[in-house]
């Protein structure tokens, strides 16, 4: 079966003009993958259109793609934007730039994933050097939020994610009426705790 490249679907004609920036996972301060989850796009869209130090990240006029990496081992990268440049504000170390979105491509922002394995150590890329080896992996029917129950034997989640899906019905419902014991890791001193869940509202109780 032929693989489906990223221009693929997105159909972009004069890709010259058309910059991607792959965004990753910074440690404790920077994670967009999570702030995407959690609705924060306003600050992922001050890292997309950042400059740093005597670098000017794009130009007026310049369509910029921004995708952020699912999980740091793997090759898996989310579509949360797609904007084009209106004007360049000649500032370095912050926003650079002010910008419109293409609601053409709305319909695959937080929905399309694809595979590209980034060798460079620069995040912003020509899309003409890079954009046939972006591969679609999956169009979601919904929004990416990774919150759907995965079933009890596959809740591997971190402090972060718990927060959040402990407010959907459906982690509620499978939670409260299970026991069971569970264990909890510190990945700052890798110490654990194991803990059972017997009481009122089961597990989600103990959480």
């Amino acid at each position: 079966m032929k693989s489906i490249k990223l221009n693929d679907i997105l159909k972009l004609d004069n890709l010259n003009n058309v910059k991607i920036r792959f965004n990753l996972m910074f440690a404790q301060n920077w994670n967009p993958i999570e702030l995407f989850k959690n609705g924060d796009i306003s600050k992922m869209l001050e890292g997309q259109y950042w400059n740093y130090n005597k670098n000017k990240s794009y130009k007026e006029g310049q369509i910029t793609i921004g995708f952020v990496k699912i999980k740091p081992k793997d090759d898996l990268w989310l579509l949360f934007h797609i904007g084009q440049i209106t004007k360049d504000l000649n500032k370095f170390n912050g926003v650079g730039y002010e910008y419109s979105d293409l609601p053409e491509f709305a319909k695959y922002t937080g929905r399309l994933i694809i595979r590209f394995k980034n060798n460079a150590q620069t995040m912003i890329r020509n899309a003409e050097s890079v954009i046939d080896d972006c591969f679609v992996s999956e169009i979601l029917p919904y929004t990416f939020d990774n919150d759907l129950f995965p079933g009890y034997e596959k809740v591997n989640i971190s402090w972060w994610d718990l927060k959040r899906v402990l407010e959907k019905d459906n982690w509620k419902t499978a939670l409260q009426n299970q026991k069971g014991v569970y264990l909890l890791t510190d990945k700052s001193n890798g110490k654990m705790y194991i803990g059972s869940a017997y009481g009122e509202n089961m597990i989600l109780g103990r959480w």
